[in-house]
């Protein structure tokens, strides 16, 4: 260790100065104060003893101590002073100018050195001290009673922006920047004033500018007994913790806000947090379900190897994705899209699961309808190329039961025959008709339509699947009057509300599935007390009710509800009573429900009126009804050669003279020769070479005038073909009422006239 000797007198200095380097110290002398004073200031290693005579030329002793003590340094001079002066008071003016011992001259050697390792003891334990406090990586600074720094380490200094040695004896608003000068004052000369420990924490700015998060505890002391205090400042930057605090918050509202549901579970399967999403999509509250195992969701659709291979795969570490059909809390089940992935420790253990799920019940729901509606396309489709022939094979057969009619007796059994025989094939048409009507997916354009025959077939399809317990009543009148509508949709009206209310009859107890159609009158005192939102007028009043379950009122108020179902689930998607009040809305109508538990339910739907229209489609069934001889000469042209020989027959008995062809080709090439030797062309469509359609354009474009009939077993597969710029075209389906086609061909001859 370093030793500064300051001694006048030749002598004593070279004494001195051999016993403390046979003592191992480092020797530095000065013959008077003014070289020791030079020394201490122009070396920057400067020595850590100092041993100063107090009477010599110049600079005293004394007053050289008062100068060391002037020097910022952290580990300050241990000073002995060697004097031959021992009153009392000589020594207390030694102590006051900064002294820390003193050894009267003349000295024994022993006790020097004793003396000198005293002071090398408390130097380096203020030297280990000192590197103490520089190594801790939080700002430290202390300060006077005055408010004025007295030390600092190197984290201070450098969260300062300063040298350690520069702030002593400085303020902090000559030292901190901004108004992290002020706040610090102020908070320090609290501390210093009322003696208690302050902690603080907020952000501050560094000496470069950056926000730093500072917990600071500043903590009074005493200097010595007389009371004279100081106080120390100890920060800790906490910035790194607070960012990633603040980046857990976010993340944690993100998690909270998410609209998929999360679940962490711990490696047992026991779950140990749901999201606001879980609870609100399962109606498990947080508190509810956190403890219990994963197993509590589970529905019973899914088997033991299901969940067994779930859980080795997550249990490997590896990510499951799949889809769950879950229960809620309620009951009820619902479908989710889910990925599970475990976490891991840095260490790779395992520590928890976690589960991103998110409900695709609406969307299955959604994706099942659009799988029927395929499948309605594909039976529609189907539905309409048998229809073709088979409606064929119906108009040859009813054909010529209406040529065998012509030839007996109407008092005979053969005639009773042929009659049940006509009856049955026109069943037969009407059943394709349904078929084809109930499997037609297009929008269809409204029309004038009368409800009677579209409720009786509506009950014939759904009658066929009710059980033998259920009851069905029909109260139909059958001058109610026509309505414009179109008949798929009211078709699929009426069956979807009878196939609910057989639904709501069960299976075993019996019951009773009424169906009721009538004409009322509704005005506005009636339409507020039944709250329709109705016009005042005439409205065709069908009615649906059932002797079965009922429903409470809270259902009666979502019954109408897209998704919204009472069926288990796979028995209903709940989209069918949405659809039918859009369609009942479409027709400019209402539908209403009235309902009991235990007692059944009323479905009533209300349809305006349309009188004009009623009254013109009797005339016009009375009209047809009506045989009418024809005259004229018919070009009649079909592919099956049993229709063509059985409707030349028929067309003849009618009067007509009839030319046949077998495919559009061959009847262009008759026509084309004398265009005006034909009243009429009556032609089926689906024809091999060129179809009916086509006939009918090239037909019209050597004799625009000439009256065009075309008829068609499935008159929707004609794609494409829009028959209305063909202003003298008609259509007959088949299989043909051939009185309605005798008519249409008067009609046709009389405007080409």
């Amino acid at each position: 260790m370093k030793i500064l000797i300051a001694e006048d007198n030749a002598f004593s200095r070279t004494l001195l100065k051999k016993t403390l380097v046979k003592a191992g110290y480092d020797v530095v002398v000065a013959e008077n104060g003014d070289v020791a004073w030079d020394l201490l200031t122009l070396q920057d290693d400067l020595p850590k003893l100092a041993l100063i005579d107090w009477m010599m030329p110049g600079l005293s002793g004394v007053e050289l101590c008062r100068r060391i003590r002037g020097i910022e340094s952290a580990i300050p001079v241990y000073v002995i002073l060697l004097t031959a002066k021992s009153d009392k008071e000589d020594v207390l003016e030694g102590f006051a100018a900064g002294a820390d011992d003193f050894i009267k001259k003349p000295f024994d050697s022993g006790e020097l050195l004793a003396r000198l390792q005293v002071g090398r003891r408390l130097v380096e334990q203020q030297a280990l001290m000192h590197c103490l406090i520089d190594s801790i990586p939080d700002p430290i600074y202390v300060k006077d009673n005055r408010g004025l720094y007295i030390g600092c380490n190197k984290a201070y200094a450098a969260f300062v922006g300063s040298d350690p040695d520069a702030i002593y004896g400085r303020t902090a608003s000559e030292v901190l920047s901004g108004s992290n000068a002020q706040q610090s004052h102020m908070e320090d000369l609290r501390v210093l004033a009322n003696g208690v420990t302050l902690e603080t924490e907020g952000w501050v700015d560094d000496s470069e500018g950056r926000k730093l998060y500072h917990n600071t505890v500043k903590i009074p002391y005493l200097e010595s007994s007389a009371g004279s205090s100081g106080m120390i400042g100890i920060s800790r930057d906490l910035t790194k913790r607070i960012e990633m605090e603040q980046e857990m918050r976010r993340l944690a509202v993100a998690v909270e806000q998410s609209t998929e549901s999360i679940m962490i579970m711990d490696v047992d399967g026991e779950i140990i947090y749901v999201n606001a999403a879980f609870e609100a999509i399962t109606g498990y509250s947080a508190s509810e379900i956190v403890g219990q195992g994963a197993d509590v969701l589970r529905s019973g659709k899914h088997d033991d190897a299901f969940y067994k291979k779930l859980w080795d795969t997550i249990s490997e570490g590896r990510t499951w994705e799949g889809r769950f059909t879950n229960r809620k809390k309620d009951g009820n089940l619902y479908e989710e899209e889910s990925v599970i992935y475990p976490i891991r420790s840095i260490n790779g253990d395992m520590l928890n699961f976690v589960a991103i799920s998110r409900d695709i019940t609406q969307e299955a729901a959604i994706e099942k309808h659009l799988r029927q509606q395929q499948k309605m396309n594909a039976v529609g489709e189907l539905a309409g190329g048998v229809s073709h022939d088979f409606n064929n094979i119906l108009t040859a057969i009813l054909g010529y039961v209406a040529l065998c009619l012509n030839t007996v007796d109407e008092d005979s059994k053969t005639y009773k025959y042929l009659q049940e025989i006509l009856k049955a094939g026109d069943r037969a048409a009407k059943l394709v008709r349904q078929i084809l009507t109930f499997s037609r997916q297009e929008e269809q354009q409204f029309h004038s339509l009368e409800l009677q025959p579209i409720i009786e077939d509506s009950l014939s399809l759904v009658q066929t699947t009710l059980k033998k317990n259920i009851k069905l009543v029909r109260e139909i009148d059958s001058d109610c009057g026509a309505i414009l509508g179109d008949t798929t949709q009211l078709q699929q009206v009426m069956v979807n509300l009878c196939t609910n209310a057989a639904h709501a009859l069960g299976q075993q107890e019996p019951g009773t599935l009424s169906v009721s159609l009538t004409a009322v009158e509704i005005n506005a005192d009636s339409a507020r007390e039944q709250t329709l939102e109705l016009d005042p007028g005439y409205y065709a009043c069908v009615k649906v009710s059932d002797s079965g379950c009922g429903m409470p009122l809270e259902v009666q108020e979502r019954i109408f509800e897209p998704y919204f179902t009472t069926k288990k689930q796979g028995e209903g998607t709940g989209f069918g009573l949405s659809i039918v009040h859009g369609i009942v809305r479409k027709h400019r109508g209402a539908i209403t429900v009235e309902s009991e538990v235990g007692k059944g339910s009323t479905f009533t739907i209300y349809f305006p009126l349309l009188k004009e229209a009623v009254l013109q489609k009797s005339k016009e069934q009375a009209s047809a009804q009506e045989r009418v001889s024809g005259n004229g000469r018919i070009l009649y042209v079909d592919d099956d050669q049993t229709i063509l020989s059985m409707g030349r027959e028929i067309l003849e008995s009618y009067g007509y003279n009839v030319v046949t062809a077998t495919n559009g080709r061959r009847a262009m090439d008759i026509f084309s020769r004398n265009p005006d030797g034909f009243d009429a062309l009556v032609t089926d469509y689906s024809m091999p070479e060129m179809n009916g359609h086509e006939l009918i354009k090239q037909a019209m474009s050597l004799r625009p005038n000439i009256p065009a009939i075309l008829c068609s077993g499935y008159m929707e597969k004609v794609e494409g073909e829009d028959l209305s710029r063909l202003g003298h075209t008609a259509y007959i389906a088949k299989p043909m009422d051939w009185r309605m086609l005798n008519k249409t061909i008067q009609e046709g001859i009389k405007k080409s006239v």
